[in-house]
């Protein structure tokens, strides 16, 4: 009998913690995906990648492959560009 309640309680501790890793994905993707529509904005406004990269306080290794795509398919979606580079 101590053995089962042992096996539930584990699964459940399983169960949370895979909740929990699942929260925190969504929480990157979300951010991730807030920082190409700000970079697709500032873009259009005509910032170059420079002000870019200095207003948003990332690095060029980030935001140059997604300026860069942006440049170059104006009309991609933010999911779009988050599919390309999520590859």
């Amino acid at each position: 009998m101590n053995m089962c309640k042992a096996l539930e309680e584990l699964e459940e501790k399983g169960r949370i913690e895979g909740r929990r890793e699942g929260e925190i994905k969504g929480e990157i993707k979300g951010e991730i995906k807030n920082k190409i529509l700000l970079i697709q904005k500032k873009s259009q406004r005509g910032d170059s990648m420079e002000k870019i990269i200095d207003d948003l306080m990332e690095s060029i290794e980030f935001v140059q492959p997604i300026y860069e795509m942006i440049k170059q398919n104006p009309e991609l979606s933010v999911d779009e560009i988050y599919g390309i580079i999520n590859k």
